[in-house]
């Protein structure tokens, strides 16, 4: 049983690295279930035992990238102490330098951010996003208003405009390094523009 199990797992695992591989070299919108089972050397049956539909397959590919980093913001986001805010500031950076160093999340989130054609498919995947950013950008709010409250930051700003103001300046320097990174210097510069953002809250 337990080696059934590990087995499983080994499928899901390969299938999903395949979806990333095809998804990467030719967009959602004109990648094939088909071609995604050919890749991971699977049958198309093995991906609909694992898989709802393509949708599902994307949104397991993201997963893979998504959920360690969204751990720690959620435990930063229910923090109201003086450090609060340092600690914010530090996880932007810190995600930066990784989609700067780490070639596997450059590809899921070009997938995502570039590759994500206009599609039936895509277009539930982007409701996904907005979902996300909704929830998100919530936190943020509630976030920099308790901040606010207990006096820890500047009262002068609008919590709702700098959740949506910080949500908007890393979706875009991920979007932007992803398409021209020799713009960039990094890893310095990932510190000085988020710094930037941050300086002007305290």
């Amino acid at each position: 049983m337990r080696r059934s199990k590990e087995d499983a797992q080994q499928t899901r695992k390969k299938i999903i690295e395949a979806a990333e591989e095809v998804f990467f070299h030719q967009g959602i919108a004109r990648t094939t279930l088909e071609q995604i089972a050919r890749a991971a050397g699977v049958t198309r049956g093995a991906i609909y035992w694992n898989f709802a539909n393509k949708v599902d397959l994307i949104n397991a590919v993201h997963a893979e990238v998504q959920m360690p980093a969204e751990e720690i913001l959620k435990r930063i986001l229910a923090d109201d102490t003086s450090e609060a805010l340092d600690k914010l500031e530090k996880h932007c950076v810190d995600t930066l330098l990784q989609l700067y160093m780490d070639e596997h999340i450059r590809r899921v989130y070009s997938i995502l951010l570039i590759k994500c054609e206009h599609s039936e498919e895509t277009r539930l995947v982007n409701e996904r996003l907005r979902e996300s950013k909704l929830e998100m950008t919530h936190n943020l709010e509630r976030f920099f208003a308790r901040l606010q409250q207990h006096g820890h930051m500047s009262p002068s700003e609008e919590p709702r405009l700098l959740a949506l103001g910080l949500y908007s300046f890393m979706l875009g320097l991920y979007s932007d390094y992803l398409r021209y990174p020799d713009f960039y210097q990094m890893p310095g510069d990932a510190g000085k523009m988020v710094q930037r953002f941050f300086v002007s809250l305290r």
